[in-house]
Order: structure tokens, then sequence, then C-alpha cells
């Protein structure tokens, strides 16, 4: 998605960015929650309306090609398998994964996975809560991150659709699982857990299940807050992670990245950093603060590290970016 980014608002907005950081709303509805770019040069995107989720698909100038119903009220999250055959919808209310073929650009109906689980925390946890879903190297396996079943689940995908469901991981009672993250080059995965704030280095195994090896909180000790989003530069040499509450990305250092090591906790410019996007080649990494009337903009330096907060494109209560 060069050129143009598009940024999403909690106030249900949907807006694009330029690279010197103007703002201009974008009429394609509202409630945008993600973006990724599609394998026909256009982008694919997935809304949470009144009457449902809906996957559109659209060309660059962002005409409609075509949609697709959900089959959940509250998407949060979506990813494109390898190929770009088909793609995978995280449903957060539902417990939902849908799968969603493609051709074209264009979704095709929705097949839906149902997760089942609970966890401790009754206020978060008494039923599924999808909040991540992604694609193994090879598209033979999609990952389903679960907040409220404690658990990443590991869907074995056949032409378009589920033929096997394991648990890949279970997390620790409680704990809550939000996002995963790639190493670059090696078979490891790092999730962080939303309800204690920390980050688990877990290895992929040849059977793409995955084993934990190393747990770091993300937060000083003391301090309470709630981890929200995690990115690997494109390197793999340094992993960010937001802490809303205390407001900071905490910056690790991926020297062995069998055990990252916290370096660094950069204020995040704002209020609630949901989200945040990497942009090496601009040198800056975009945070979107979902209690602020603006993003934020931190610079990036070689070294990895941040520096200090200014002033970002006019999107209030932003919750996602994509460029």
């Amino acid at each position: 998605m060069a050129g143009e980014g598009v940024a999403a608002s909690s106030d249900g907005g949907a807006f694009g960015l330029t690279a010197d950081g103007g703002v201009r709303p974008l009429p394609i509805g509202d409630g945008l929650e993600w973006v990724v770019p599609d394998h026909a040069g256009g982008r694919l995107a997935v809304f949470r309306r009144r009457d449902g989720g809906r996957l559109i698909g659209f060309d660059r100038a962002w005409h409609a090609r075509g949609e697709a119903a959900t089959g959940g009220g509250e998407p949060v999250h979506l990813a494109i398998a390898p190929d770009g055959s088909v793609a995978a919808v995280a449903d957060y209310s539902g417990g939902i994964v849908s799968l969603h073929r493609l051709r074209g650009g264009v979704p095709g109906a929705a097949t839906v996975i149902r997760h089942t689980g609970s966890g401790p925390v009754v206020s978060r946890q008494a039923g599924p809560h999808a909040h991540w879903v992604g694609f193994g190297a090879d598209g033979r396996w999609l990952y389903a991150v679960d907040l409220g079943a404690d658990a990443v689940f590991a869907h074995r995908i056949e032409r378009g659709r589920s033929v096997e469901t394991r648990i890949a991981w279970q997390a620790p009672a409680g704990s809550g699982p939000r996002h995963l993250a790639w190493h670059p080059t090696r078979r490891l995965a790092y999730v962080v857990s939303e309800l204690v704030s920390t980050l688990t280095t877990l290895r992929i195994g040849e059977d793409g299940m995955l084993t934990a090896l190393d747990v770091q909180p993300t937060l000083p000790a003391g301090t309470t807050g709630y981890v929200g989003h995690i990115a690997v530069d494109p390197h793999g040499r340094r992993l960010y992670a937001s802490n809303r509450g205390p407001n900071t990305i905490a910056v690790f250092a991926l020297d062995d990245p069998l055990r990252p090591r916290l370096i660094e906790q950069a204020p995040c410019g704002g209020d609630w950093p949901r989200f945040f996007l990497l942009r090496p080649d601009a040198g800056e990494m975009l945070v979107a603060n979902e209690r602020s009337p603006a993003m934020a903009v931190l610079p990036l330096g070689r070294d990895g590290r941040l520096g200090p907060p200014r002033a970002g494109p006019a999107v209030p209560k932003g919750r996602f970016a994509a460029w």
C-alpha cells in the first residue's frame, strides 16, 4: 500500500494519510477495523457494521469490487494466506474465525470456525474471543489468538477450508493472549498477553505446534496496564509492544531471539496506544492512541530505539493504520 496510507478511528471514520502528514476522509463507510494489501493489486478491508461484519475488496482507488458477510458482529483482525487464495477474519465477541476464498480481490461467502473455551477472568473470559489471525509461512496452518480461551488455535487449511483444529499453545490461565508477531528468519513467534502484560517467546515445531521458551513483562514491576499491539522489525533486531495505561512503547533487543531483552520504555505521545505501525523506510513509528485527538509520530533510529514523540496525523481516537 505504498503511496497513500489509511487509518481508522474508534469514532467509526476512515481516513487517507499522506507522507507529509495530511489527512482526508475516505468515503468507504463507517466501522473500518483492519486493512491488508491483496494479491490482485488492491486492498481487502474488514468493517464492523450495525448489521454485522463485512469483508470488502477494493481496488487501489478505493472502489469496491465485492463484499461478503463475515458471520460475526465484531471483527477485529484480518489476514490473507501467502498464496492469496483465502482470507481469514477474527471476530472478538463471536469467538469465531471466518474463512473467505478470494478471486480477483473479491471475497467469497464465509466458512465459520467456532472456538470453544473460557478463562478465570469472568469479565473478559466468559467465552472465546478471537483477537488475531495469521497464516504460517507455508499457508498450511492458520493461527488464531484467542483472549477468552487463553489459547492460540491452529487450523489446518486445505482448499480454503479448515480440516483440523488444534490448540497450538495453551497460555497460562487468565493471561488473555491478544496479538502475535513472527520472527522474520527464525521459527519463532512472540505473543503479548493483555490481562497480565507479558511477552512470550514461542518455538514453532515441525508439526506447527508452539512451545513456550521465555516470558518477559512488558511493564516495570508494580505498574498496571494492558499490553496492546506487537511488531518485530523486518531484520529481526528489535521487538516493540504498546502498553495502554502507562502509555509507553516497550522496546526489546533480539540479540538473542529466544530471550528478548527490554532496553527502553518510550512515551507513546498520547493516551491508550491500541496500535502502532513501524515505518522503517520513513524512519518513524506511527502510533494510534485510542483516547487522543490525533495520532503520534515517534522517530525510529537506526539502532531501533524511539525518539521523543511529536504530533501526527489528525485522526481522532485512532485504532489502526497501514501504508
